[in-house]
């Protein structure tokens, strides 16, 4: 894995992963959870219609478009879209979310902390062929909820305290310049942590870090 300098955003998230491989009808499958925990500087109640109201959700997150409540459907980038399958307000969301293929599970939780901050975990659930997923990496799949939380974070200015500065805005030009850049590849050599601690051989560990910077990072 390629060193990076520490980053304050991205050393303000910690990540786990998780790896199950199985035999299915046509051939061998890995089903693997990324789950994205963080502390933001928020109380839930004021979070909640961030997530909740399509008019505040709108000022943070324009392309996911939607009601958040049960059996509704939410619509994404991409033809992405998904489905609202319980909320419990204003801690939890579950639902269902992908493009073409199956639509897989989503969830995230937002716990009060004693402090009046906001314990956020995203956990994301995929299932894959197993030659795909030693191609791609876990990185490349989660960058995309990296990027979801970071422009929460921003939007809420939710690390003041973890970062001790105001987080950047992920637009699309800030991706495609070297700071996005830099912290690309930052995020993928965390991922690509994550990979090894979970067991997954070091020749496929590079192979998938390569392989989240070539998506993302223009720089």
């Amino acid at each position: 894995m390629t060193l990076t300098e520490p980053l304050p955003v991205v050393e303000a998230v910690r990540r786990a992963l998780e790896i199950d491989g199985r035999d299915g009808p046509d051939g061998r499958r890995t089903r693997i959870t990324l789950t994205l925990t963080t502390n933001l500087a928020v109380p839930p109640a004021r979070l909640w219609p961030l997530l909740a109201d399509p008019a505040q959700r709108a000022r943070w997150c324009d392309t996911v478009t939607g009601a958040l409540a049960e059996g509704e459907r939410l619509d994404g980038p991409g033809g992405a879209h998904g489905r609202v399958l319980g909320v419990q307000e204003p801690h939890r969301i579950e639902l269902t979310w992908g493009g073409d293929g199956p639509q897989e599970p989503l969830r995230i939780r937002l716990d009060p902390e004693d402090d009046g901050t906001t314990a956020l975990q995203l956990r994301r659930t995929l299932e894959r062929e197993a030659e795909e997923m030693e191609t791609v990496g876990a990185g490349a799949l989660a960058l995309r909820w990296e990027l979801a939380v970071l422009a929460l974070a921003a939007h809420t200015d939710g690390w003041r305290d973890s970062c001790l500065q105001t987080p950047p805005v992920p637009t699309a030009d800030w991706l495609r310049g070297a700071e996005g850049a830099e912290h690309v590849r930052a995020w993928s050599v965390r991922w690509a942590a994550a990979a090894l601690a979970a067991g997954v051989e070091e020749s496929v560990v590079r192979r998938g870090e390569q392989e989240t910077v070539r998506r993302y990072a223009a720089g």
